[in-house]
Formats: C-alpha cells, sequence, structure tokens
C-alpha cells in the first residue's frame, strides 16, 4: 500500500495544485476512529459548476482543502465495523456526506445530516462543509461506507462503463431531482433550456418519463442531438 496521495488542492482564488499528501487514514475530521469507514481508490471523478466557483473565490473555503466531490472509486481498505463491502469493489459516492442514523437520514433527508458536520446540518466533499477532503485524489476516505456507497454488482463491467456511471454521484441525481422537484409525471411537458451536464442528464432522465409516461420533452438542439447520438449508440 502506498503511503501517499497526490490530490488536487485549492490554495486560495484561482490557483489550484497537485499535492503530494499524507495516504487517508480511517478517521472522521475531527480525529475520532471510523471503523464504520472504507478507503478508495478514485476511478473516475468529475469537476463540477461548484469547483469552479471555489476556484474564482465566489464559494469561500479554507486554504489547503482537496477539491472535488463527485467519485466513483475502488476500495482498498474496509473498517472493522463495514458488513456489506470488500476491497475490490467497485463503488460510487454522494457528493453529500451523511451518517444514514440520525432522524433526518432516516427521513430520507440525507442532504440534512444531523452529525456528520457539528457547524450546520449539511455535510459533503470538497467543501467548506465538515472539513471532509475532496476526490480529486488518488485515494479517498468515505465515512459511513454502508449507508453512504452505491455498489456495482459486476465489477468488471461497471469498469467496461466506467465513464457513463461516473455520472451518478451527483450529475444524473441532480437533474433527476430537478425533475421529481417540478412535478414531472404522466403528461408533463419538459422544458430544459440548459445543454451542459446536468442538462443533458435532465434530458436524458425526461426521456424516461417519455417512454414509461408518453410525457413530451423540448430541449435545446444541442440536447436534442446529444440524446440521439446516445440512443443510437445504446441500440447498436
Amino acid at each position: 500500500m502506498t503511503e501517499h496521495n497526490r490530490a488536487v488542492v485549492f490554495h486560495g482564488t484561482g490557483t489550484m495544485k497537485v499535492d503530494t499528501l499524507d495516504f487517508p487514514k480511517l478517521e472522521m475530521p475531527d480525529g475520532r476512529k471510523a471503523p464504520h469507514g472504507v478507503i478508495l481508490k478514485i476511478v473516475a471523478t468529475n469537476i463540477c459548476g461548484s469547483d469552479l466557483h471555489i476556484y474564482r473565490g465566489s464559494f469561500p473555503v479554507p486554504d489547503g482543502m482537496v477539491m472535488g466531490h463527485e467519485m466513483t472509486g475502488q476500495v482498498v481498505e474496509v473498517g472493522s465495523d463495514v458488513e456489506f463491502l470488500k476491497e475490490g469493489d467497485i463503488v460510487s459516492v454522494p457528493f453529500n456526506v451523511a451518517c444514514g442514523r440520525c432522524r433526518n437520514c432516516r427521513a430520507g433527508r440525507t442532504e440534512v445530516c444531523e452529525t456528520t458536520n457539528p457547524e450546520k446540518s449539511c455535510a459533503a466533499y470538497g467543501f467548506n462543509l465538515g472539513d471532509f477532503q475532496g476526490g480529486q485524489a488518488d485515494y479517498l476516505f468515505v465515512p459511513y461506507a454502508d449507508f453512504q456507497l452505491l455498489r456495482f454488482p459486476d465489477r468488471d463491467q461497471a469498469m467496461d462503463e466506467i465513464l457513463d456511471l461516473a455520472v451518478l454521484s451527483d450529475i444524473l441525481p441532480t437533474a433527476f431531482h430537478g425533475l421529481m422537484e417540478a412535478g414531472v409525471g404522466p403528461g408533463s411537458t419538459v422544458y430544459l433550456a440548459g445543454a451542459g451536464p446536468v442538462g443533458r442528464c435532465g434530458a436524458a432522465a425526461a426521456r424516461l418519463w417519455v417512454h414509461r409516461a408518453s410525457s413530451s420533452v423540448t430541449t435545446t438542439r444541442s440536447v436534442s442531438s446529444w440524446c440521439a447520438r446516445l440512443a443510437a449508440r445504446r441500440s447498436t
């Protein structure tokens, strides 16, 4: 096992560097042991618009913070309390950090976990929210792994589709959640004005409703073109 961890680190507005850090430990940011956690070797990660906000200085974070909150990885170390994951598993990491035990988590409101950030009911990787280091790195510590991580059942198949599966950590759920919050359902007409990654995932998710519920989806030309290419690729 390596002793080091290369990571993209914030060093003030407009400055990011690849630093060599210590290998992560099974410890919470406050130093408490975390036998419920795992260490991942990152196999795919995305750059989010939120990362650009941090880079430009519009979202304050501490100097020295590791960036990134959209990760897919391979389990390389397992805490003693972890029951449902093993070394070698390929998993998707949600961007928010949640315990799975508090009232909000049990109600499905993991974005406002009551325990993972002592300063407010919200914690996330690579933000100024609980001091959890991000995943634009070789390795990442993930607490409450049995609750937090989505394990892909077929490792080889997951690695073959890893670039598509990488959207499950944030981009696709964000788009899908937006559709749900907008009340999309049978008979809905959906208009998507944005053609970025979330807009494209929104188009793909909305077309699931088209197929299932005979709804209609209106998109910008670039999103429509992308969806057509995606459908053609999937049919081959």
